[in-house]
């Protein structure tokens, strides 16, 4: 291969290696074991958003709980989303979302910007429709601020869209300058 064409061929993949790498990043699911943690019995529980993972990514709980999910990972974003429950808008370091849960049933949960961050809050003994009507939602805050009520299917970022953006242009460009290069190097017959 000739060096122009070369250099535009790396010159492609290093934009594209940096506008996906934070979609490379996404990974979540803990990592290859589930957590699980019962708090029956407790008014409240606690799911951690670090590492890329729900911890606990299993909670037990009895109906009338709050479970209040902390971000504890810094620089990413997080969200968590359930069926006609949760806040799907950008949560970062320090932010807490709350949600009570009154009605017995399985409640999945995920986070959008990191496929495999799943979830599921087991309401009493897990019987039930699991519907995100009967769940009240608040936050996220700062940890030390008053919650203040939110709608339960808020509108999220796109931050890992304009990551894959980012990657297909400098794709495209890698592949338009070698292109480009091809055409000048072709001999013009005449």
């Amino acid at each position: 291969m000739r060096r122009p064409t070369m250099l535009a061929v790396l010159l492609g993949t290093v934009i594209a290696a940096v506008g996906l790498s934070g979609v490379a990043l996404a990974g979540g699911g803990c990592h290859g074991t589930i957590t699980e943690a019962d708090e029956t019995g407790e008014d409240q529980a606690t799911v951690e958003m670090v590492d890329q993972c729900f911890s606990a990514s299993v909670l037990r709980v009895d109906p009338g709980t709050t479970v209040k999910f902390v971000h504890e990972d810094a620089g990413l974003t997080h969200n968590v989303g359930g069926t006609g429950w949760g806040f799907y808008g950008d949560m970062h370091e320090g932010d807490t979302f709350r949600a009570t849960f009154d009605d017995p049933g399985v409640y999945p949960f995920g986070c959008s910007y990191h496929p495999g961050m799943t979830g599921a809050i087991v309401v009493g003994d897990g019987y039930g429709a699991g519907m995100g009507s009967s769940v009240l939602n608040s936050g996220p805050v700062a940890e030390d601020a008053e919650p203040a009520p939110v709608a339960a299917a808020s509108g999220g970022g796109g931050s890992a869209i304009a990551l894959l953006a980012a990657g297909v242009v400098g794709l495209a460009l890698g592949a338009g300058a070698v292109g480009m290069l091809r055409l000048r190097a072709r001999p013009s017959g005449g």
